[in-house]
């Protein structure tokens, strides 16, 4: 199962973007030389954990994730490193009879067709977790980035997801040649 969610209306903040332009051809315009295109562009978007557990901290999310298993209610998540390179632990509660349970899920992260997807391996926490059926679970986070880029990877570094990203004979937007 995938579960695709909304990131909250506050957005997702970016701790650090690096990128790398090789082969830019200039374009005279209104304010002077600005980029018209260039050969190459390849880079990487660090995202920190805290951020990203922040940006999805709105009950959808967790709801669907649990949904199904009666009686749980306000399901609280972080996200913090997995004990492997390439994964992430989602570590949390949820509310059952008024008592808080802890959970925790081990997750493989990759980056499949622009949706930064959170796989899980295993599921603890609710001992009746083991006895339903409750199918391990995609968490599954739609990203764009403009025409001509496109994501090449993904892996951890300590709190963080990093992504890579490319573009081979990458136009600039056509008002970004006209306006400065």
């Amino acid at each position: 199962m995938i579960v695709d969610f909304l990131i909250s209306k506050d957005g997702l903040r970016l701790a650090e973007v690096d990128l790398r332009i090789s082969g830019v051809r200039m374009a005279y315009g209104p304010t002077g030389f600005v980029p018209r295109s260039a050969d190459l562009l390849h880079g990487e978007v660090h995202i920190a954990l805290s951020d990203l557990a922040r940006a999805l901290a709105r009950p959808e999310p967790v709801d669907q994730l649990l949904g199904g298993v009666a009686g749980l209610a306000r399901p609280e998540i972080n996200l913090v490193d997995g004990d492997e390179p390439g994964s992430i632990r989602v570590v949390g509660s949820v509310e059952v009879m008024g008592r808080r349970i802890p959970i925790t899920a081990a997750t493989r992260v990759s980056i499949v067709r622009n949706r930064l997807t959170f796989a899980a391996t295993q599921l603890e926490g609710l001992p009746l977790l083991r006895s339903l059926p409750v199918q391990p679970f995609d968490l599954a986070l739609p990203l764009t980035l403009p025409a001509g880029l496109e994501f090449t990877g993904v892996t951890t570094r300590p709190g963080h997801v990093v992504l890579t990203l490319e573009g081979r004979d990458y136009q600039f937007a056509a008002d970004a040649v006209t306006s400065a």
